[in-house]
């Protein structure tokens, strides 16, 4: 912050008599009112006590003048500088996307009397094509329905045996149904599906048979057992 001296020349209407042109005094006081009126518009900081005014009176007049005052006013203003700091403060909202868990169950079943082609074991085939949409259409809702942890229908593959469909279920890991209740759902779409054919009891969840909503898969130890009990039945009687 440093001072400056201006110097100001106000020069009075050259037509005025010397009783209109006002005093050294009144000039001086006119500024420092002007300087220290709270509504001022300048925006310079003046020193009011600084303020000297110099009355400069021509000797010789102008033949359209009868006198001409100039007077001199030098005013020490402050001159003050502000900088203003701008702080701009920047937000960044980070979200984390957690992949749900899923579980898989194969699901396998029959469509007894209807024939399979050689087109049904190309994905790329028409007639795949058709069939997975058909199959998918239909059985989704029954799952979609029966379990709010279902994500997904796929339909993987068929094989021969009038047509055997091997499709893909998902689950939120969280709440996957068991294996006859996956095979209930197949169960209660067979009586309700026309498009293709439910051999409810050629069901199977993850290589275990399920007919009718019942397991029946059967380990070899325990029909190594059943086996030899039925032996010495027989051999009793």
């Amino acid at each position: 912050m440093g001072n400056t001296q201006a110097e100001v020349g106000i020069v009075f209407n050259q037509t005025a008599s010397p009783a209109e042109i006002p005093r050294a005094t009144e000039v001086a006081q006119t500024l420092v009112e002007a300087v220290s009126n709270p509504n001022s518009t300048f925006n310079i900081s003046v020193d009011a006590s600084s303020i000297q005014v110099i009355q400069i009176n021509p000797t010789t007049a102008a033949p359209t003048s009868l006198n001409t005052t100039i007077t001199t006013a030098t005013v020490a203003a402050t001159t003050t500088t502000t900088t203003a700091s701008v702080t701009t403060t920047t937000t960044t909202t980070t979200t984390t996307t957690t992949a749900e868990a899923l579980t898989t169950r194969r699901v396998t079943f029959r469509s007894a009397g209807e024939t399979f082609t050689i087109e049904l074991s190309n994905p790329s085939s028409s007639a795949f094509t058709s069939r997975a949409t058909m199959i998918k259409s239909a059985l989704e809702p029954f799952y979609r329905n029966e379990f709010s942890s279902f994500r997904f229908l796929n339909v993987i593959s068929f094989s021969n045996g009038s047509i055997i469909n091997n499709i893909n279920l998902g689950f939120a890991s969280t709440s996957v149904p068991s294996n006859t209740q996956i095979a209930n759902v197949l169960v209660t779409a067979a009586s309700n599906i026309t498009a293709f054919d439910i051999e409810t009891t050629s069901i199977s969840v993850d290589g275990t048979q399920v007919s009718s909503g019942v397991s029946h898969k059967i380990s070899l130890i325990t029909a190594s057992c059943l086996a030899l009990l039925s032996w010495r039945l027989s051999s009793q009687q």
